[in-house]
């Protein structure tokens, strides 16, 4: 969150240059100033959106090991419940047997 707050930041900071670029300076000066500026803008821009989309996948990726991690849990806890059947099984088996 801090990252994207401070990539926030230097983009204004890039916008307001090129602005000031825009009114004070002339000729080549201020052409190179706001190409500079702008390019620095769509640079950090884009470092937002994809920062924002890592995120997104990242809790994606966290959401399926804990789906992953449940399933296990229930799968095995089905194959104790059926072992301890079988047990239960043989056990009454050999009493009817006594």
């Amino acid at each position: 969150m801090l990252k994207q707050i401070l990539i926030i930041i230097l983009s204004l900071l890039c916008l307001a240059g090129a602005v000031y670029a825009f009114v004070y300076l002339n000729g080549k000066t201020g052409m190179a100033v706001i190409f500079t500026c702008g390019f620095l803008l769509g640079i950090l821009l884009m470092n937002l959106r994809l920062n924002v989309k890592n995120d997104r996948i990242n809790s994606y990726k966290r959401e399926l090991e804990k789906e992953s991690i449940n399933s296990t849990e229930s799968s095995s806890r089905v194959k104790v419940l059926e072992a301890k059947i079988e047990v239960l099984e043989k056990a009454l088996e050999n009493a009817l047997k006594k």
